[in-house]
Formats: C-alpha cells, sequence, structure tokens
C-alpha cells in the first residue's frame, strides 16, 4: 500500500527530525513487515569488544561473584575484631539452642530465631512441636543469619556487599534443610503414607521436566490453559502490524465510551496478557467495561534477525505508532497511556520527547511499577556487574538476543524459594503435579530480548542511571529531560516488589513536573497491580504533596481497603473527554481490523 505523505506532527525549530521518519503516518497494514524493512541484520561474530572480553574472563566465574566475595572476605579481614564478634554472637546462639533442644514443648521459651515474615518452608507443625526438627530449623537460620549479617557488615562498596548478599543468600536457601527428603517432615510424612509412591512420582516429574521443560521444575500446568480461549480472550481486533508489535482495539461493552482512547504499553520482558489473564481478573476487561476506548500493544517476541533494534526503535515501532494509529481511528488529536513495567519506563522517554519538540500527543500518562530512577533497583543488580554485562553481552552477540529462559530464570532467582525451591520440591519429592495457575502460566512463556535494546537498557538504565539525567540521553536526535514532562500521571507502586521496589518507584514523583499522583498497593510487582475488587489487598493513598522522602509520603498516607482500580477508573475518566456512541465496529477505512484479539505475535514461542 502506497505510504501517506501527510506530516501531521511537525519537528519544532531547532529540533531534528530524525532519518527514521518519526513524523509521519504510519502505514496502514496488517501483514507482517519483515525484519530487513527496518535495516535488522543478522548478528556478526567479527571480534566483538564484548566478547573477546568475554574469552579473558574467567570462564568458571562469568558474573565475578568469587572475585566480589574475595574482595568482601579480605575487607573483613581487616576489621578481626568485628569477625571476631560476629562469630562470638552466633557461637553462644548455637549453644544456647543447644541447651533448650530437649525442655518439654510445655516449658520451651521463645524461640531463638523464628522464620522471617512471608517465609512458607517450615508450615508443617513438626518444625515447631518436634524437638529435633525445630533445633535444625533453628540452627540453620541462625547459620544464614550469621553468614548474611557478616557480609552487611563488610567494609566495602555497597554494590559489591550486596552481590555477594544476594548470592550468599542463594547458596543458603540451596542449603535449606527443606530441600532434603531425609530432613523435611513434610517428605517423611508423606513418603510413610504413601509407601514411597510419592517419590516415585517425583522421578516420573524429574524425568518429565529433562524432556519438556529443559530440566527446569515445572512452575504450572502449561496444558490448563490457552492463549485466546481461556486467558487473553477479551474480545478486539488487531487494527495495526509492524514488524515489532500488533495494536489491539479492544471492542466496547458499553454503549458509551470515553472519547479520548488509552494505550496500554506492556512490558516487553513478558507477553502482555498479564493484563488479561481471565475474566475476573483481566485488567483489560475492566478497562473496557469502564467505558474506555481501548487500545494495547502486543509486543513481538524478537529472532536474531531483530538483533539491531534499539531502545528509539521500541518507541518508534511502539507507542509513537500506535498513538498515531489510535487517533486516526478514534478521530481525536490526543491519547491517555499506560506504561506497565519497563512499559512504564519507555513512556517516560516518550513524553520527554514529546515535551522537547513541543508535541501534546499524550495527554494523561499512568505507570505501573515502573523504574524510571534506578538509583535503587533493588536485587536484580547483583546480576549487573561489568563483568556480568560483558559476559551477557558476548553471549547476546552470538545469539542476536537474550534468551527468554535466561531472562525467566534470573528473575526466579529473585523469588528462589517460592519459584525454584518450592516448586522442586512439591514436584521432585512430594510427587505433586504441576499447578493450573493463569499467573504462573504467563509467567512461564518467556519471550526474547534483542541484543542492541537488551545492553542499552542494562548499561543505560540500571548501570548508570541516565534517564534521570537531564540532556544525557537522545531519541532519534532529541535530548531527554524529564524535568519537562507535564503531564497530569497516576503511579502505582507494589509494597513486596521485588523488581521495582515501591520507594524506587517513588522517586519518580521529584522528577516531573505535573500533577503526580502516588498509590502504593500491597502484594508484588504482579500480584499487586493483578488486583481485581473484591480482592481484600489494600492500597495506600496520600492527599498532601509528594515529599521527597517516600517514608514521610507513607506517613501521611491512609490505608483504604480493597482494590485500586476504582480509584483509577475515578481518575482516567476525568481526564478522557466527554462520552461518545460506541463503535459499531473496530478500526477505520485506513485501519481495518485484522485478525481477532489476541492477535499472531502474542502466539510466538
Amino acid at each position: 500500500m502506497e505510504e501517506k505523505k501527510r506530516s501531521p506532527h511537525p519537528p519544532s525549530e531547532g529540533v531534528p527530525a530524525g532519518p527514521d521518519a518519526w513524523s509521519g503516518e504510519p502505514q496502514s497494514r496488517i501483514e507482517p513487515v519483515p525484519a530487513e524493512a527496518t535495516g535488522a541484520q543478522s548478528p556478526s561474530n567479527n571480534g566483538h569488544s564484548a566478547e573477546r572480553e568475554a574469552q579473558n574472563a574467567n570462564p568458571f566465574d562469568p558474573l565475578g561473584v568469587n572475585a566480589a566475595a574475595a574482595q568482601v572476605w579480605k575487607a573483613m579481614l581487616t576489621q578481626p575484631e568485628a569477625l571476631l564478634s560476629a562469630q562470638t554472637e552466633f557461637a553462644k546462639s548455637w549453644m544456647e539452642l543447644a541447651t533448650t533442644a530437649w525442655v518439654p514443648q510445655s516449658e520451651k521459651r521463645t524461640p531463638i530465631i523464628e522464620p522471617a515474615q512471608g517465609d512458607n518452608r517450615f508450615k508443617h507443625p513438626a518444625w515447631t512441636e518436634n524437638p529435633i526438627f525445630d533445633a535444625l530449623k533453628q540452627g540453620y537460620l541462625l547459620a544464614t543469619k550469621a553468614v548474611l549479617e557478616s557480609i552487611e557488615s563488610a567494609p566495602v562498596d555497597p554494590q559489591t556487599r550486596q552481590r555477594v548478599r544476594f548470592f550468599a543468600k542463594q547458596f543458603c536457601d540451596a542449603m535449606s534443610p527443606t530441600n532434603f527428603a531425609f530432613l523435611n517432615p513434610a517428605v517423611i510424612e508423606e513418603t510413610t503414607r504413601t509407601g514411597g509412591r510419592n517419590l516415585q512420582r517425583g522421578m516420573e516429574n524429574v524425568l518429565e521436566d529433562l524432556r519438556e521443560n529443559e530440566g527446569r521444575p515445572s512452575l504450572v500446568d502449561k496444558s490448563a490453559f490457552e492463549v485466546g480461549k481461556n486467558v487473553a480472550s477479551t474480545s478486539g481486533s488487531v487494527v495495526f502490524r509492524n514488524e515489532l508489535m500488533e495494536l489491539i482495539q479492544y471492542a466496547p461493552s458499553t454503549p458509551q465510551v470515553y472519547a479520548r482512547p488509552l494505550i496500554i504499553v506492556p512490558p516487553w520482558i513478558n507477553k502482555f496478557y498479564v493484563l488479561d489473564l481471565q475474566p475476573t481478573n483481566s485488567f483489560i476487561k475492566y478497562a473496557v467495561d469502564s467505558g474506555m476506548s481501548t487500545f494495547v500493544i502486543s509486543w513481538r517476541n524478537p529472532d536474531p534477525s531483530l538483533s539491531k533494534l534499539e531502545m528509539q526503535d521500541y518507541l518508534r515501532l511502539g507507542p509513537v505508532t500506535a498513538a498515531e494509529v489510535a487517533k486516526t481511528i478514534t478521530g481525536g488529536s490526543d491519547v491517555n497511556m499506560l506504561g506497565y513495567c519497563i512499559g512504564g519506563t519507555l513512556l517516560a522517554m516518550l513524553l520527554a520527547y514529546f515535551a522537547r519538540r513541543g508535541q501534546a500527543a499524550v495527554n494523561a500518562a499512568m505507570f505501573f511499577a515502573s523504574l524510571i530512577d534506578f538509583a535503587e533497583a533493588g536485587e536484580i543488580r547483583a546480576f549487573l556487574s561489568d563483568d556480568a554485562l560483558d559476559f551477557l553481552e558476548a553471549e547476546m552477540e552470538q545469539k542476536g538476543v537474550l534468551p527468554g529462559r535466561q531472562m525467566a530464570d534470573t528473575f526466579n532467582m529473585l523469588r528462589a524459594n517460592d519459584l525454584i525451591w518450592n516448586v522442586a520440591v512439591n514436584r521432585y519429592l512430594l510427587g505433586k503435579e504441576a499447578p493450573a495457575f493463569d499467573l504462573l502460566y504467563w509467567n512461564s512463556d518467556a519471550t526474547r530480548m534483542p541484543k542492541a535494546m537488551h545492553s542499552y537498557y542494562l548499561r543505560n538504565m540500571y548501570r548508570d542511571n541516565n534517564l534521570v539525567k537531564p540532556d544525557v540521553l537522545t531519541v532519534d536526535g532529541v535530548r531527554i529531560d524529564l524535568r519537562l514532562v507535564k503531564n497530569d500521571s497516576y503511579t502505582v507502586a507494589t509494597m513486596e516488589d521485588h523488581i521495582a521496589p515501591w520507594r524506587a518507584v517513588y522517586r519518580m514523583t521529584q522528577l516531573f513536573r505535573g500533577d503526580v499522583q502516588f498509590r502504593l498497593a500491597n502484594s508484588g510487582h504482579i500480584a499487586g497491580i493483578i488486583n481485581p475488587p473484591g480482592k481484600p489487598k489494600g492500597y495506600w493513598l496520600s492527599n498532601s504533596t509528594n515529599p521527597p522522602d517516600s517514608g514521610e509520603w507513607l506517613a501521611a498516607a491512609e490505608k483504604h481497603e480493597g482494590s485500586w482500580w476504582p480509584d483509577w477508573r475515578s481518575w482516567l475518566q476525568a481526564r478522557s473527554g466527554p462520552q461518545v456512541a460506541a463503535p459499531s465496529r473496530m478500526g477505520s477505512d485506513a485501519y481495518p481490523p485484522g485478525e481477532p484479539a489476541p492477535g499472531a505475535y502474542v502466539l510466538e514461542k
């Protein structure tokens, strides 16, 4: 189809338009565009510097963990009195445990140490009621505490301390007595009850996971779900497709809809249907049922032919294009836009880009569990030392992409007890089948990352925190300065988020110049966002201004029961323009509807 020449957004004076033709209406087509059309090339192996660096690195320690541990140990030896004090305290606690282990249950004192809140490994009553298991549990917890506290007190830089502590905890988690059949009372009890059939079933599960899941314990029964059937089933149509994304428009469920469209920019680290799991917990369905004219970007699962795609390609081919298409379909002049996780990071860049250019393509902006300021990005930084980045880039140089399985393993390690060891115990020692749980099914549907984009993201965001530095980053030649962003915005963080810690998300409130509303939800990165009405999780809201200190905000905030979704709906409805008659069909003459939602890209493995 002939490309239209109209340029609805001429560049501002003094701002380069750039070679990628960001201004201009997207081509109206549904057919997949070959990757070659973008200039993307297959990766080459002609002596990339990161590959050479990785070849010179220690093959047995590509992430540099041993070197960091040695640095911590040497630093601890410079303060022998502190090390001796810690060992003495540990020995004292151990002796106290040994002397009280055989005291009758009725005479027992308060335990010397107890599992942390949320640690469910020791739920079986025997861990408390049986003196042997109770002593084993407390001894393990004391040893773990001694190791981690010694690292925490080492006189080294915070980054090294954090990395060594993280990997030391991984080792301690692996050595938990709950992971060994002859030390776990739940396994002993089940083995006695079934005559060992649980271990037989467990071995069958091991063999099944070796065949079907690359040797990893299966988190979920994948046969229980099918994308487009019982997950990602909200009605809609693909109205636009390019080489990187499909734009889905959802069918209205109300007689009238709000005139200003809502575009959802999900993360491309996983697939978009985390926001459209099942009708009872689908955020997308909730938006549609609230009268929003809803569009969602479904990112492609990139293969090596797209390895050269950069962050600005995701911006141009994703939300910039989606905004133009949605405006044409709805006849509006701007859109509301929502970014989840890394989709929110991309949205912040887009707002700053538009602000510098003097364009008002986005009205209100929403950020769900999104990092903008990466200064306190959490435990994932343990994987991002210079050695680790060099090693990762060398692997991506050879493959063109970061395999989705590798990304999933990294995130699972952030919650190893829940997503690795507990799963292994249930499948291999207790002989249980994997559960049928929609969220875990989505979590197992991994995606790949293009080499150029992912390297840029890790180095400029996590390592150097460049997004918050005015005019350091550029997009298509346009300097990025978040201080220019004046959009009304609604930000949600979650209290137990291990990927985007809520205090780090809160720092966003100090960057933008518009009316920034901040909400803090209970639970974690996913469960805190997928929080439909009827769930008793609760959230915090403050009617005061956003102080620089997150603790001060929390002290002034009031907890509300139930879901934060209705609060979000009210906020967005006030910024969505008048209500108009719902369209009788999806798309428009310029962008006719194609295949039904959830489209084709979400099915790519």
